[in-house]
């Protein structure tokens, strides 16, 4: 059973993307389903699916790395830095185009009482704000 403090979170998130899902895996974690998430300039579509693993335990340890729709592109055609498609999404038996992609600027480090699942999902977004 998900915390309730990470139901909240959730429904928080739903506010700015109503169409989200939230689903409880076998382990305890859970995975987040952003569907037509925006996309910037720069990438091959206007829009993706974007996923990502709420971790056991959370809010302690941070949401890391996340999936977009498998196929998505650099507007040239090429992968993405620190990418790799597919890469099977645990738990869910489905694949998309993973990011290695951490919460690692000291300045910027997760607080699980500052942050929550907005704030992941606004780490997601920085990353695709700089289509490489």
């Amino acid at each position: 059973m998900l915390h309730p403090h990470t139901l909240a979170q959730f429904e928080s998130l739903k506010q700015r993307y109503p169409q989200a899902d939230l689903r409880e895996m076998p382990s305890g974690a859970a995975v987040v389903t952003i569907p037509d998430f925006p996309l910037p300039a720069g990438w091959s579509s206007s829009s993706t699916v974007v996923r990502f693993v709420v971790p056991v335990g959370y809010p302690g340890p941070a949401p890391d790395c996340f999936w977009a729709s498998s196929g998505l592109r650099l507007q040239n055609g090429s992968m993405p830095q620190a990418s790799q498609d597919p890469n099977p999404i645990p738990e869910l038996g489905d694949v998309g185009l993973w990011f290695s992609w951490h919460v690692t600027d000291p300045a910027a480090s997760w607080h699980p009482n500052r942050d929550t699942l907005t704030t992941y999902v606004g780490i997601i977004a920085e990353r695709f704000r700089r289509p490489q």
